[in-house]
């Protein structure tokens, strides 16, 4: 395979040309553009203290598990 040398710099395309043929391949209802916006839903008082309860379970359980392998790591040693 023959390739020339030439001291010319090669040429990169730009971010649009690199993904331009996703357009291209993409149904237009498969394109985040073309879908509409919703805006954020507002959520019932019932859930936010679901979703906070949870929150406060879930960061009270990483802190159980960082003490046990605390203690498991001191009573190893």
């Amino acid at each position: 395979m023959n390739t020339i040398k030439t001291t010319e710099p090669m040429i990169t395309p730009s971010k649009p040309m690199e993904t331009a043929w996703v357009h291209e391949a993409l149904e237009p209802d498969q394109l985040s553009t073309a879908k509409p916006q919703y805006g954020r839903r507002a959520l019932n008082q019932r859930t936010r203290f679901l979703l906070w309860a949870m929150r406060v379970y879930l960061v009270l359980m990483v802190w159980i598990i960082v003490l046990e392998i605390q203690n498991a790591i001191k009573t190893r040693f």
